[in-house]
């Protein structure tokens, strides 16, 4: 939807700009300077819009920045800035009737009418003493951009004075950033617009791409890859390609801090230049790096010209899509280094850096990195690995392709604890997880014997041969170490592969460390003992510490409350375990006694390590003599037997 076009009693009548304006044309940066315009706020404006050739100064050499401007004046100086001035020469007078004190610059109002800038009704009330202010020049700009108005942008302490109709025009240029509001929050509807202030606003619309240059000059803005100040040539390159511009050797060129000459630019440098179509620079600025203000991540959608401006659509980690306007010379790094000859593609990974209005200036390409590791931890949206002796946690990506044995799809809330998988990480964001299900995991044991391309382990109460694989990672204390280097008697986890080849062996430290397993034994008086199964059979024995904290499910127990079978995570500290978390202890299998049975409630009461338990019977628990035949659950009482919980409940229990 497009702005409408301006009340005919809002505008007032216009006149000739006075020669000028548009007769003395100024020197480029390169020749020379208006002398009354050093240290003015609009000094680099008014030399960008001059190098365009859409201003010029006054005999004398006089620019007059402060000086009002002209209902007509603002139109042609809107018209010119986005190129039309040609199309105004053939303009069509017909049929138009103009205010008497109109002599000059009729063609520019016949062609704002066919813009849709003015009506034409109100030609012949335009005066050419009237000036223009603040809320018309916004409407004008409104108008020839075709902006959809939007009066929520208005929010000055001044808004009441804004004329209700033109506050959604005020709207659109200030949600643009093309009109800026005055000190303290104030718009300033009324107030008469300076040379110098229209000179910025127009300047805006070029420098926010939402107009090109007026032809046949160009904006350039790149990095300096090379020069040759002898022939003058300077090579800019940014996401077009590189450009060869032609730099006078007495140009000026401005600075954060000043000015400075050719000679003293260098490679790297960042330059904005307005070249003519010979590429001759009329006007150089030295830039500094934009800084950024706000970063954001995410797979690259699309990266593509979008009429003058490149646009970078990612899709974020939360699953939204975000589009942003991307600057000509934004800087690319791949893996930490810059680079120059690539942009990013569809499915790249990055980190866009954007400035304070928005637009990107440096943009990360994090290139993916392929690893693999043990399942510590399934997160709703992270992933807990351990990899060489180490926990890392990524974050997950919501488009998350998981796969078992790169075949078979399943679901990311499929992995398990315990789980070897191999995934696709960019910058510690995991996009693809295959697991490895032909991997046999957790197992445990201790050294026996180690050859070049086996190595002997006792696993339970049996001592085993396996091959080495011939990458097979050792890690002790976090650190990868020669397979030569472990020692008959040390304690380690090792993993298995679908071969039956070690790929992954980690010497546990016996007094120091977190382990996880199942009680077999719990001795309470007079001394604390624990004895843990890890998995694969390996068993450790720990005193317990008096100071010992046990939890289950985050709340306190006692130690007496821990049933041998349970599974536990344990920390040991200088030999004694020092933490004891319950991790199940409702689904386990246990030896023990029967020491009471309630048929009619179906509960009955074990003795397990010295200590007394109560269960349910389980809807449909199935209770076995030895010889795998139901008996009465009165006839338990004294028995030994083995007991299956399920949920909490006896499942099974068979008579030994």
């Amino acid at each position: 939807m497009s702005c409408r076009k301006l009340p005919v009693f809002l505008l007032a009548a216009v006149v000739i700009f006075i020669c000028g304006w548009f007769s003395t044309r100024m020197a480029s940066a390169g020749e020379g300077t208006f002398n009354d315009i050093q240290g003015h706020w609009a000094e680099r404006v008014i030399l960008e819009m001059n190098a365009y050739d859409i201003v010029h100064g006054y005999p004398g050499g006089e620019f007059r920045p402060n000086n009002k401007v002209t209902m007509l004046e603002a139109v042609v100086m809107i018209l010119n800035t986005l190129g039309w001035g040609e199309e105004a020469g053939q303009a069509d007078l017909s049929g138009l009737q103009f205010h008497p004190s109109v002599t000059w610059g009729r063609e520019y109002l016949a062609l704002a009418v066919e813009k849709g800038m003015l009506t034409r009704a109100g030609l012949p009330q335009i005066d050419s003493q009237r000036l223009a202010s603040r809320v018309e020049v916004a409407a004008l700009v409104c108008l020839a951009l075709g902006l959809t108005p939007d009066a929520s942008q208005v929010t000055f302490f001044d808004t009441g004075d804004i004329p209700e109709k033109y506050r959604g025009y005020v709207g659109a240029v200030v949600k643009q950033g093309i009109i800026q509001g005055m000190p303290g929050n104030m718009f300033m509807p009324g107030e008469p617009v300076t040379r110098a202030q229209l000179c910025a606003i127009l300047s805006r619309l070029i420098d926010r791409k939402l107009i090109p240059p007026p032809p046949p000059m160009e904006l350039v803005v790149g990095r300096i890859t090379s020069m040759d100040m002898i022939k003058g040539t300077v090579l800019l390159r940014n996401l077009e390609g590189e450009k060869t511009v032609l730099l006078p050797a007495d140009i000026t060129i401005l600075t954060a801090s000043g000015t400075t000459g050719p000679e003293f630019l260098k490679t790297g440098d960042r330059l904005k230049c307005i070249v003519d179509v010979r590429n001759n620079v009329r006007y150089a600025v030295l830039m500094e790096d934009a800084s950024i203000a706000n970063s954001v991540e995410g797979l690259v959608v699309s990266f593509s010209r979008d009429g003058s401006d490149y646009k970078l659509t990612l899709e974020t980690n939360d699953g939204d899509y975000l589009t942003c306007p991307v600057e000509d010379d934004a800087r690319l790094f791949r893996a930490g280094s810059e680079i120059n000859t690539c942009r990013p593609v569809e499915n790249d990974y990055v980190q866009a850096g954007l400035d304070v209005n928005g637009r990107v200036v440096r943009i990360d390409i994090y290139p993916p990195e392929r690893i693999s590791g043990t399942v510590v931890e399934v997160g709703g949206a992270s992933l807990t690995l351990r990899r060489q002796g180490e926990e890392e946690e990524y974050a997950v990506s919501p488009r998350v392709q998981v796969t078992r044995n790169y075949v078979r799809g399943m679901n990311f809330s499929e992995l398990r604890r315990g789980d070897r998988v191999e995934a696709v990480v960019m910058k510690r964001t995991i996009f693809q997880v295959n697991l490895l299900s032909d991997v046999l995991t957790g197992q445990s044991g201790m050294v026996s014997r180690v050859h070049s391309k086996a190595i002997y382990l006792y696993v339970g109460d049996e001592e085993k041969r396996y091959e080495l694989d011939e990458q097979v990672e050792v890690i002790r204390d976090g650190r990868l170490i020669d397979v030569r280097d472990l020692r008959r008697g040390d304690y380690v986890n090792f993993e298995v592969d679908g071969r039956g080849y070690v790929i992954t062996i980690e010497v546990l430290d016996e007094d120091e460390g977190e382990f996880e397993g199942t009680v077999k034994y719990l001795d309470i008086y007079p001394t604390p003992w624990l004895t843990i199964a890890l998995p694969g059979g390996l068993e450790m024995e720990y005193e317990v510490s008096g100071k010992v904290d046990v939890l289950r499910d985050g709340d306190r127990i006692n130690l007496s409350d821990i049933i041998p079978g349970s599974q536990v995570a344990v920390r040991v500290e200088d030999g004694k375990v020092t933490e004891i978390e319950v991790l199940d202890d409702q689904n386990l299998t246990v030896q023990c006694l029967v020491s009471g049975v309630n048929p009619e409630r179906r509960r009955i009461t074990l003795e397990i390590n010295d200590r007394y338990f109560t269960y349910f019977l389980a809807p449909g628990a199935a209770i076995l003599d030895r010889n795998g035949k139901p008996v009465s659950l009165e006839d338990l009482e004294g028995y030994r037997v083995e007991v299956r919980l399920k949920d909490g409940e006896v499942d099974r229990l068979t008579i030994l």
